[in-house]
Formats: structure tokens, sequence, C-alpha cells
């Protein structure tokens, strides 16, 4: 079997140290062969006279390693490679400054050409710390910059240029990087110097190793901090808060059960993503809204509640009923009892454009019919804006854990090592823009079957 050529792919935003990274490569003393190829829209930095004057141009460096300058189609180019492979062992691919990295790593999932004799070992992103803010705010809603999308996609982020900016914005800087991508490795460089075997080699994006690069679950955060059920006549009730600080979101709704489950809490959570209806206090609150309830300023709050059927009620709300200090009475100033529910990790903020992670982990073993279709509907919901996927999973029937790693849509899924005697449970991970935790979690639980003995 031919043994595959690794590729790193190296992406950051103009100025963020990428050719200095590239010449670091092409003039450092490593020991490594690596053939380095520059596109045609490239900060080349490396000899403009020496790589103009050609499409595709081959310049060998005296440590060993070669530079290509190629224009045209990826898959072109690196078969063009293909035939100069005895001269190097590695690969990299500096992408263009303004390029999204998505498209270019979706080309290893899906060509078949390809995956006969290239794997993508790894994708590095190198960040400017001197002008990052700068780079936030003038490119962060820009569809056509992708700025956050190159951070997104990183197995690891050179984060450049450390010595011109103080401890406590370097920190800040990561603490930002971390929430688009919870899971890549930040190291912090000065003139982008790093040893290369921290950052190449490591297969990264080999299915293979994708065990050992899963995180921990990141738990999934709610829009709402507490669920509970209670049971109602028919009727009107007072809803009396007698704790406010600030305005309170709510949502109430009939349910067939005693008790808050897994689809339940999606359903909540579905309503409280939709348009809110603002009501202000005596106003009356009704089943099926996602409410606003605007206490105009007041220390206290008073509605009315109505019910038009007798049964149970799920009740979700942003704060919890025991500090809001919520009281349900009936008609006969009768106190509702409220129990326990059930309090979420609640969401501080969210915006739908905005890139982030989701690591959910979970017991049960999956349907992979069900399974597939989850997929297809995500990617259709979403359609580009879910960049990365990977996941260890427990299918029905299968003893060996299941390995799937994604682009886009584009997926490769293979077996894995034995369950044996392991606890049987599901990692996935998704990277994306405005991802809705609670939403990809009920779709994926409801994959879930009872296994059979």
């Amino acid at each position: 079997m031919q043994e595959l050529i690794p590729v790193t792919l190296v992406v950051g935003f103009l100025g963020s140290g990428k050719t200095t990274f590239i010449n670091n490569i092409l003039n450092g003393d490593h020991g490594k062969k690596i053939a380095v190829i520059e596109n045609e829209f490239g900060e080349i930095g490396i000899d403009d006279e020496i790589l103009s004057g050609s499409d595709d141009l081959f310049v060998e460096m005296s440590n060993g390693c070669i530079c290509c300058s190629m224009k045209g189609d990826l898959v072109e180019s690196l078969s063009k490679l293909l035939s100069k492979s005895k001269d190097f062992e590695h690969i990299v691919i500096e992408a263009t400054g303004m390029a999204n990295p998505g498209p270019i790593i979706e080309t290893f999932f899906s060509s078949d050409i390809l995956s006969a004799s290239f794997s993508l070992d790894s994708v590095i992103g190198l960040v400017d710390c001197a002008h990052f803010d700068k780079n936030v705010e003038k490119f962060e809603n820009n569809e056509q910059i992708a700025f956050y999308d190159q951070i997104a996609f990183s197995e690891t982020i050179l984060l450049n240029k450390v010595d011109s900016i103080e401890r406590a914005e370097i920190d800040k800087i990561k603490e930002d990087i971390l929430k688009r991508n919870p899971h890549v490795s930040v190291i912090e460089t000065t003139h982008a110097k790093v040893d290369l075997d921290k950052v190449m080699g490591k297969n990264s994006f080999d299915l293979s190793m994708i065990e050992q690069t899963m995180p921990e679950s990141s738990g999934v955060e709610y829009p709402f901090s507490w669920g509970g059920v209670i049971n109602l006549k028919a009727g009107f009730y007072k809803f009396n808060v007698n704790h406010i600080h600030h305005n309170e979101r709510l949502v109430f709704f009939k349910i067939d059960g005693d008790s808050i489950t897994d689809k339940v809490s999606s359903y909540a959570s579905s309503i409280f993503y939709s348009p809110q209806r603002r009501s202000k206090r005596g106003s009356n609150l009704n089943v099926d809204e996602h409410i606003l309830l605007d206490f105009e300023g007041e220390k206290t709050g008073r509605n009315i509640l109505n019910i038009e059927y007798d049964g149970n009620y799920a009740i979700f709300l942003t704060d919890h009923p025991k500090h809001l200090q919520l009281e349900i009475l009936d008609r006969k100033e009768n106190i509702v009892t409220i129990g326990e529910g059930v309090s979420y990790k609640r969401v501080e903020h969210f915006h739908g454009d905005e890139v982030n992670s989701i690591s959910l982990e979970f017991s049960g073993a999956l349907n992979p019919q069900s399974f597939e279709m989850f997929l297809n509907v995500l990617y259709s919901q979403y359609k580009d804006e879910i960049y990365r996927s990977k996941g260890v999973l427990n299918f029905l029937g299968n003893d060996q854990r299941v390995l799937f790693q994604g682009v886009y849509s584009s997926l490769k899924f293979d077996h894995g090592r034995d369950w044996n005697n392991d606890i049987r449970t599901n990692k996935i991970v998704f990277i994306g823009k405005g991802l809705i935790g609670s939403s990809l979690e009920a779709g994926l639980k409801n994959c879930v079957v009872e296994e059979t003995k």
C-alpha cells in the first residue's frame, strides 16, 4: 500500500506572519525535506524575482526543501508535485491571507485523487497579536473576510508578535480565540518561530487520531436557567414576581408527562429562540409564546396566567423561581406548588452570526439510519455554516467505535478500536456559525435506541 504524503495547510490574515513562517521552513536548519506551495495571490516574500516568470516553478533550497510557485487547481498542482515526491517528505501549502480555508480542506475530503496520495496532516493558523482587535473590529461581520473562519478551521494557532503587546492583552486574545475554537492548541511565537515537530506530523486530521484528540464535553448552554412542571386546572392565575433585578423571559406550554425530558427542554429552547412578545405588568400571559416580562422599572411584577385546559405545564425561566420569589396563586389565593425543577447552564449571550463550538458526550446506542437522517437535516439547515465536525460514536449492533470527521458536509467514517468492556459513549464536536447546542443535543439523542439483549 502506498504511503500517503502528509500535507500541512498554513492560514492567517494579511500581516499575521505566514510568509515569515514559510521563510523559517525554507531556510531553517530542521533536517526535514519539505515542499512549500505558494499560490499566485500569496505575499510571497521569499524571492519575488525567483518566483516570477513561471506558472509552475520549483526552487530547491540549500536545506533540501523545495519552494513551488503554482497556479490553478489544487488537485492539479499537487498531482504535478508527485513527480518530485522522492525529493520531499512533507508538503506545506500557504493559503492567501483573505482565504477561507474550508474549501481547501474540503478538497482533501472529497477528492479521490488526493486521497490516494495525500493526507491532510494539520492546519496551522497564524494570528497577529499587534493588530488583533483592529482585525476583529473591521472584519468579524464582513462575510467576504474569513478572519474567524481561519481560527475555526485551525488545529494549531501560532499567536505571533507576542513581544509587541502586554501579557494581559495576550491573555485576552487567547480567551477570544478559545471562545471561537475551544479545541485549538495555542502557541505563542515571536517572528513565527516554532519547533516544527510541535505543529507538523501530528496527524490531527487523521481519523485514526480522532479518539486521542476528542475534547471533554463543553456542556450545552441553554437560553434559560431553570425549568419545572406545574399541574394546573383551567382558569386564571396570578403570576407574581416579588424580587426583580431585570426583565424576565419565560416560556410556558402544556406537556403530556409529569417531568422535564430532553424533548421538553428542546421544545422550550426552540421557543426561546423565536421572536419574543413583550408583556407589561398586569397583562395576560399565554402558553406557547416566548414572553418578555417588562416590569417597567418596578421591583415587583403582577401578571395573569391564562390556562385553557387542565393538565401539566412546563415553565422555563431565565432566572430561578426561588430567586425571583415567584408565586402562582389560584382564584382562591391558594399557592400552587412549584417543585425543584431542573437547573441549566445558561448561555450568557448569543449572536446568530457568531462562530461557536459545541462539544457533547452522552450514552446510548445510535441508530445509524437515524444518525444519517439527522446529519442530512442538520447540513440542510445550516448549509455551509458548520465548518468542522468530528466524533467517536457507539452505533447499534457495532462492537467497534465508529470514527468520523467532517468539513462542511463532506464526511469521512471509519472503524476504530473494539469497545470490549469499555463504557460505550458518544462524543461529538461541531464548530460553526450560530450553532444552538440544545437543538444539536436533542437531535442527536433522538437517534438513540434501546439495545435488546
